[in-house]
Parts: C-alpha cells; structure tokens; sequence
C-alpha cells in the first residue's frame, strides 16, 4: 500500500536558484584589490588639494590680509598684534599645512604599491588634519582610510 500515490510534493523536487545572486570567490577579491587602488588615488588627490589650499595662505601679503581681516576685533584680546605678525602666523600654519599634506601622497602611493599597512594608515590618519579646500581633502581621506581598512588582507 503506497500512501504518497498521486500526491505531489515540492519538497522531492530540486529547483535550482534563480533569484539568488552569487559572486565568485574570484570577483570578490578583485573588488578588494581596487579598493586599494581607489584609496591611494584619493589620498594623492587630498594630498594635492591640501598643498594647494596651504600655499594660498602661504603666498598672501599684508594687503590682502588687510582687506579681509578687521584686525581691530583682535586686538581686543592683544592690542600690540599687528598685520605683519598675523601674517607671519598664517605663513607658519602654511608650512605646517603643506607639511601635512604631503603625507597622504606619500600614503597613496604605499596604498597603490600595496606596501606598508600601517603606515598607509597612519599617513591617512594625518591626512584628516591636511583640510583643503572646503574640508575636501579631509573627507577624501577619511575615505580613503575607509576603503584601506576594508582592504587589509590585500597589503604584502
């Protein structure tokens, strides 16, 4: 006596996956690998954007300080301080900008090179500080480090 006579069920039935999409191990690993490639890219970019910006305010002159700066409202809180010495400020903060900015070119390279981990990453990290233009290149830094953090395992 045969119970499951004329009864259908889906379970004894394979069906293959038709909506289930599935990238090959393969795929996947080159998807990482061009994160690397996209973070260094992005890091020299920041790094170039950053130099730019500092050597604005590197190359400014009394005068153009003068039209823009009320320096009264300084000297409120210092009464001595004078253009030339906010100049002189700006420039040291140029320098130390375009100090700072160089690092993520240097990251971007090593991240390209797929060398060095964490010195790609600490490089990112100063990248953050290097501002640009509009905080440009501290938001393509940050993803930048994203993409290097993500992509770890491709580093020798």
């Amino acid at each position: 006596m045969e119970f499951n006579k004329g009864f259908n069920s889906d379970f004894d039935e394979k069906k293959p996956f038709d909506s289930v999409n599935i990238e090959p191990a393969s795929q996947q690993s080159s998807n990482r690998r061009s994160f690397t490639t996209i973070a260094g890219l992005l890091l020299i970019v920041a790094g170039i954007l950053g130099i730019f910006n500092w050597i604005q305010f590197f190359l400014l002159d009394a005068i153009t300080i003068e039209s823009f700066i009320d320096i009264s409202q300084i000297q409120v809180i210092n009464p001595s301080i004078t253009y030339e010495q906010l100049l002189g400020f700006l420039q040291t903060c140029a320098i130390i900008g375009i100090i700072i900015s160089v690092f993520p070119i240097l990251g971007g390279l090593l991240a390209i090179k797929k060398k060095l981990y964490y010195i790609t990453i600490a490089t990112s990290i100063i990248g953050l500080f290097s501002i640009g233009i509009m905080f440009s290149s501290s938001i393509l830094s940050l993803i930048g480090l994203v993409l290097l953090i993500l992509s770890r395992q491709n580093f020798q």
